[in-house]
């Protein structure tokens, strides 16, 4: 199952690039795609130099980021990587933090990858420390091609050390906020994918044996900066690192037991069809920081929220085609908010982050359901216009009929009694789908409100029998896997 819904909402590929729009772009692109007998663009993701050309073509198109990735070095997957630098920005929001953020990435590798977008993206001041002495020659490469010197200083670290107090020490004018680290997954002895795996792995493998393998593997490495950041305490605000096993998480979750840490936390990184898992730790005071309400994302616990402290959040969705009618993403958009405007919601455009032609989301709000009885009203109309000759109810009775008196009507406007609030989000996938995505914020109409206005907009883009269709393949595919 694709974890691409659970990917942070900040995440830019959390809509997938078109490598269509790629091809056409970036000639040294293009040869890595091909088309399929059904007509579908297809990328080669067995393939170690499509990998590289794929990750240097969206740096460049999506940061303005220009990299040399040396052939035997790991190859950065973006979207993994950008979840990562999410999460730390909200923790970096959660200590209430804006200012003067300097972090230190332990193990950069060649490409100096964190540093680069931490420092492009944010403008944090960065340490990368490596203990190749390559990748480190490499990793300064980068910074200056980038021209983020300014920002971004890489460090040669010793073997035996991983996080070097002479750092801490020699850093006069600011403090350490966060570290973070993306440790070696595997130990030396094990086996990278294992013999009785029934499925080969989706891409290719990248990195070497120093990259992915190291003695005791993550557990011992990871062990290592939990130590060290015992002794160094709170020179370091907030500790962090990226775990590549679950068993690892349950691991360290007894260590932290054990070694009486208890202001912690961990979250879920989600990616294509890949999940890891992210672990942060102060020593700070709870008072002063409490990582333990902190924003996170956990596929099982906490699917429809990013934060532990709030309720979940009830979502309903609808996928359909492009056809005759609905032409482009455009005329579905200008329709949705003429809708909006007849229904008398208050409506709210949010300004997406990272811009896009093929996204709109906005926040509403409505006192009172003004779309389950349109048709019900319409239909009313109707007949009062074919039946005029019969005697006509006055407003006394027709509020009667709708079960409210005329001295008893309710002005939601004047009370402020929300009956709904909620956001809308308009996806436009491959080119030729849309996805529409209701969330549930407040008001007194709750599920049943919202699935009601989700009823609404099926029934205006009149997609109701294609959805029918739709859930009975669906079906009928269930029983046969059954």
């Amino acid at each position: 199952m694709s974890l691409r819904k659970f990917m942070h909402p900040k995440n830019k590929y959390k809509i997938e690039p078109n490598f269509r729009d790629l091809a056409q772009i970036y000639p040294e692109f293009h040869q890595h795609v091909y088309t399929d007998l059904t007509g579908k663009l297809k990328f080669n993701f067995k393939s170690q130099e499509s990998l590289k050309v794929l990750a240097k073509i969206l740096l460049k198109h999506d940061f303005n980021i220009d990299v040399d990735i040396p052939d035997d070095k790991l190859i950065p997957v973006l979207p993994l990587r950008l979840n990562y630098i999410h999460w730390i920005e909200d923790l970096l929001e959660h200590a209430n933090v804006k200012n003067n953020i300097v972090g230190i990435d332990i193990g950069t590798g060649a490409i100096c990858i964190y540093p680069i977008l931490c420092s492009k993206l944010f403008g944090w001041k960065m340490i990368g420390t490596e203990i190749d002495e390559t990748s480190v020659s490499s990793a300064i490469n980068n910074v200056k091609k980038n021209n983020l010197d300014n920002l971004i200083t890489v460090e040669h670290a010793d073997h035996n050390i991983i996080l070097n107090k002479s750092l801490i020490d020699n850093n006069n004018n600011n403090s350490y906020l966060f570290t973070m680290c993306n440790p070696p997954f595997f130990n030396n002895n094990q086996l990278m994918f294992k013999k009785n795996k029934k499925k080969p792995p989706r891409n290719a493998s990248t990195g070497n044996n120093n990259e992915l393998f190291i003695d005791g593997g993550e557990c011992k490495f990871v062990l290592n900066i939990i130590n060290e950041s015992i002794i160094l305490s709170t020179n370091i605000k907030i500790y962090t690192t990226m775990l590549g096993q679950k068993s690892s998480l349950i691991y360290f979750r007894k260590e932290f037991k054990n070694k009486n840490i208890d202001n912690y936390t961990w979250t879920e990184f989600c990616q294509g069809y890949t999940k890891r898992w992210g672990l942060a730790w102060t020593f700070l005071s709870k008072d002063v920081l409490n990582l333990q309400t902190a924003p996170v994302i956990r596929e099982k616990n906490d699917r429809k929220s990013l934060n532990k402290k709030s309720k979940d959040k009830f979502s309903v969705e609808f996928t359909f085609p492009l056809d005759d009618k609905w032409t482009d993403f455009e005329l579905i958009i200008k329709s949705l908010k003429q809708w909006i405007q007849e229904l008398k919601i208050e409506m709210k455009e949010l300004k997406l982050k990272n811009d896009s032609s093929n996204s709109w989301v906005c926040n509403l709000k409505t006192y009172e359901d003004t779309w389950s009885h349109a048709r019900r009203k319409r239909r009313l109309a109707s007949r009062e216009t074919i039946e005029s000759k019969k005697p006509r109810l006055d407003d006394e009775q027709v509020n009667l009929i709708n079960g409210n008196s005329l001295n008893q009507q309710i002005n939601y406007t004047e009370t402020k009694n929300i009956y709904l609030e909620f956001s809308i989000t308009v996806v436009l996938i491959n080119t030729d789908n849309i996805r529409i995505n209701l969330i549930l914020h407040n008001g007194n109409g709750g599920k049943i409100g919202l699935e009601t206005f989700r009823q609404y907009l099926i029934n205006k883009f009149n997609i109701k029998n294609f959805l029918k269709q739709k859930n009975t393949i669906k079906n009928c595919k269930n029983k046969k896997k059954g």
